[in-house]
Parts: C-alpha cells; sequence; structure tokens
C-alpha cells in the first residue's frame, strides 16, 4: 500500500474502503532507533516518522481509506491504548460538518 498515494488522492482512499470488508489493524510504536513506526498487520512494510503525531496521523489516514480501522498507539509510558474508528457508522453531531452533511 502506497501511503503518499493515499495522501495525495482521496478518490484513493475511498475506492480501498469499499472494496474491503477487513478492518484494518494498525500500530504506532517507536522502535529501538528512537522512529515512530506505522505498521498495518498483515503487511511487511513500516513507514518510520519523526514524531508520533506524524506517525498517528499517518495511521489513521490508513485506517480511514478502509472506512474504518483500529490503532493500537503507544503511549509516553510504553502501554498501548486501543482507538476504534468506524466511518459508516458514524452519526453527525449537531452543527458538525461533513462532505455529506453541510453544517445547518
Amino acid at each position: 500500500m502506497n501511503l503518499e498515494l493515499m495522501i495525495l488522492n482521496p478518490e484513493k482512499r475511498q475506492a480501498v474502503g469499499a472494496m474491503s470488508p477487513v478492518t484494518p489493524v494498525l500500530w504506532v510504536y517507536q522502535s529501538y532507533n528512537g522512529r515512530w513506526t506505522v505498521h498495518l498487520e498483515g503487511e511487511d512494510t513500516e513507514w518510520t516518522h519523526s514524531s508520533r503525531g506524524d506517525a498517528t496521523h499517518a495511521a489513521r489516514l490508513i485506517g480511514e481509506s478502509y472506512g474504518r480501522y483500529r490503532l493500537h498507539l503507544q503511549l509516553a509510558n510504553g502501554r498501548f491504548c486501543l482507538e476504534m474508528m468506524n466511518l459508516g457508522q458514524r452519526t453527525v453531531q449537531d452543527g458538525e460538518k461533513t462532505p455529506d452533511h453541510p453544517a445547518k
């Protein structure tokens, strides 16, 4: 999966999610060399970033391309927290803007 392609081309992100029934499991963790790593389970490729924020943003982009995701994020104390998102089941809150639902 090409992360740069997904960032630059929103149509590709939506297409991946439309054809994949699998919920991707992503991991963001600090490797031994101090770089933050994004790993998508089932893939051999890992992406490295200089900050946890950059790695988390990249992982969320990958997950959003599937329309849903589970993200295991390493915290400063070394523990992991789990973030889950299902964009297909997301409801629009009052006043919230989305591409399909302009703010009232």
